[in-house]
């Protein structure tokens, strides 16, 4: 089953990834880490890519925009979001390249 981008809007999948526990709001930072808060790091090695749900604006298909429901190895489950296409952030899309992908799984 492919869990990707089966969600109309980012809200919807912000709200349904939510129910499902990914509750935490996480970025990547500019070491390559994955970061919450500021205080806690999370390198590739510790991250999972669980799914991921792509979004063009409704005004200007160019407004794209990506959720990734990732899991750290101690269990924390979270969001990041990012831009897409041209206007995505190379350090966040490497990261998530270099992560173990179970979103197939």
């Amino acid at each position: 089953m492919n869990k990707n981008n089966q969600y109309a809007t980012m809200v919807e999948a912000l709200k349904e990834l939510d129910k499902r526990g990914y509750t935490h709001n996480f970025r990547v930072n500019e070491y390559g880490q994955l970061e919450e808060n500021r205080t806690r790091h999370y390198p590739p090695s510790e991250v999972e890519l669980h799914e991921f749900h792509r979004f063009e604006g409704a005004t200007n298909p160019s407004d794209m925009s990506i959720v990734y429901a990732v899991q750290t190895k101690s269990g924390t489950k979270g969001t990041v979001v990012d831009s897409y296409g041209a206007g995505g952030s190379a350090v966040t899309s490497k990261f998530m390249n270099s992560i173990d992908q179970k979103q197939f799984e």
